[in-house]
């Protein structure tokens, strides 16, 4: 149970650290050295920008409306 404790107080910890800018990622130079090519390391990746965290786009539904017949 202390363990789990410390888990959840850890990654509380880390959130909060990367949502007031205590601790800065590099994405661009992660996911390079991971071995993804088309990142370049030189220039800046935004988390949002990544195609991971990119929302997909919503399934086209098809009209339910009657369509007038001729």
């Amino acid at each position: 149970m202390l363990r789990w404790l410390l888990l959840g107080l850890l990654l509380y910890g880390l959130g909060t650290a990367l949502r007031h800018g205590w601790l800065e990622v590099h994405w661009h130079r992660l996911l390079h050295d991971a071995g993804l090519t088309f990142v370049d390391p030189d220039e800046p990746i935004e988390l949002h920008e990544l195609p991971l965290f990119k929302p997909t786009p919503a399934p086209k539904r098809p009209s339910t409306l009657k369509q007038p017949t001729p």
